[in-house]
């Protein structure tokens, strides 16, 4: 005779498979998804300089964006290594031919839901199941988090590599344990080896915990020295690059987009130039001899800029404060196809499947309410209380990213890596409002 489980146990045990059930949900739409979309010519763009990174791995065993028809390719750190290494492995297993294809937007796909899964978890330290799976549901049905999964571009791994680190964080805070501490740092640092934008955040997300008294000391510090231990190795190989050899630097890519990002029709002019519009060609040019400048000598170039802008310091200030970081977690992505295509795609679901159809139009009016909500949200760290909540670790990284995007270069591509996380914030938001009515209300 089977003894009946108490609501306790069905309780619990639901609470568990929540996350599970969120990556199966996720993993079932993005392989629909890979698997009806076709990418025209999938190596462009970015993907270019991606694919020559990992193949000259392969074949020469250095680092270098050259081309792949280059004898001695010369080694350089313009991009991140991690997403190049991450391809790199998957052509020691499967070649370059189509299978090695297929199988990066496979296993993209599996960490794209492998994403959600981990944000639901996350959001689980604060939020009522039914809340958690509302947005873990979210999270996988999101149009943006799907398409980016058919792109050999950085996104997916970032985003996923973010999520895993928030987790363990959120672990460390709960249960203290250097050992979680140390794992989360170096997934941080990972991530800021995907993607530098995160280089500074694992010691600032310590010194948070610390200040906030989120987690005890030694977990902090296990934190900050781990974050660092990767990118630190990563530097002492860029010093070892002969400087005669050294053709680009990650520090030329954050320049020029500190100057793309200081031009506030630099995203219409760049639209504008693929059609061949004179007017387009001319701006690019002007954003560039401006780069070029800044690229030279650093004080004059950074005075040219500060002076071209303070010409019309309201316009300025308004692009950067206000317009920026709604462009940054806006919905039609600007460099690229537009909409939520970086590249163009043909057969996508979202344009042949009628009920795919209708929840994308669902999302884009969802947008903009979905993102006043995450950053309504914020209001929760000034209570002592809240601000003991893994939720501020979300918060603070949303805020980080958005400020800095916001002096740099913000484009909505840039945020998918981080939509689980305004998604979380943004149903958090919505129960707090719901449960303050119900409280002032009974």
């Amino acid at each position: 005779m089977t003894i009946p489980s108490s609501p306790d146990d069905n309780q619990h045990r639901l609470w568990r498979l929540a996350p599970l059930l969120v990556v199966a949900f996720a993993l079932v739409l993005r392989a629909y998804y890979i698997n009806t979309a076709s990418v025209d010519h999938p190596i462009r763009g970015d993907a270019t300089q991606y694919y020559a990174y990992a193949l000259n791995l392969l074949k020469h065993g250095t680092f270098s964006m050259d081309s792949i028809e280059a004898a001695s390719p010369v080694p350089d750190s313009y991009r991140d290594p991690g997403y190049p290494f991450f391809l790199y492995v998957l052509m020691t297993v499967f070649g370059t031919a189509k299978v090695w294809y297929g199988a990066v937007l496979l296993l993209q796909s599996l960490l794209g839901a492998l994403t959600a899964g981990l944000a639901t978890r996350l959001g689980q330290y604060w939020l009522p199941l039914p809340w958690a799976v509302g947005a873990g549901i979210l999270m996988a049905a999101w149009p943006h988090s799907i398409t980016i999964n058919g792109y050999i571009l950085s996104e997916t791994l970032f985003g996923f590599l973010c999520a895993a680190a928030l987790l363990l964080c959120a672990q460390a805070c709960r249960r203290p344990s250097a050992q979680r501490g140390f794992g989360a740092g170096l997934i941080f640092g990972a991530a800021s080896l995907t993607n530098a934008i995160l280089l500074p955040f694992g010691i600032l997300c310590a010194l948070f915990m610390h200040w906030k008294k989120i987690a005890p000391r030694n977990v902090c510090i296990a934190i900050a020295a781990a974050a660092m231990l990767l990118p630190c190795a990563w530097a002492i190989r860029n010093i070892q690059i002969p400087v005669g050899a050294t053709t680009s630097s990650a520090n030329d890519r954050a320049l020029q987009n500190l100057v793309q990002g200081a031009w506030p029709d630099y995203h219409a002019a760049w639209k504008a130039s693929l059609g061949g519009d004179e007017d387009g060609k001319k701006k690019l040019k002007s954003i560039d001899e401006e780069y070029q400048g800044l690229r030279t000598d650093l004080p004059m170039g950074a005075r040219a800029i500060f002076h071209r802008l303070a010409e019309h310091p309201l316009r300025s200030a308004a692009w950067y404060v206000i317009e920026k970081p709604f462009l940054l977690w806006g919905w039609d992505i600007r460099i690229g196809e537009g909409d939520v295509y970086v590249f163009p795609t043909n057969s996508s679901p979202f344009q042949t499947n009628p009920l795919m159809r209708t929840w994308e139009s669902l999302c884009r009016g969802l947008n903009l309410p979905l993102g006043l909500l995450a950053f309504g949200s914020f209001w929760l760290i000034r209570s002592r209380a809240g601000s003991r909540n893994p939720a501020a670790l979300v918060m603070l990284l949303l805020g980080y990213v958005t400020l800095l995007y916001s002096v740099l270069q913000a484009e909505p591509r840039y945020s998918i890596a981080f939509r689980s996380f305004e998604i979380l914030l943004g149903t958090s938001a919505a129960y707090w409002a719901t449960t303050l009515s119900r409280n002032a209300l009974s």
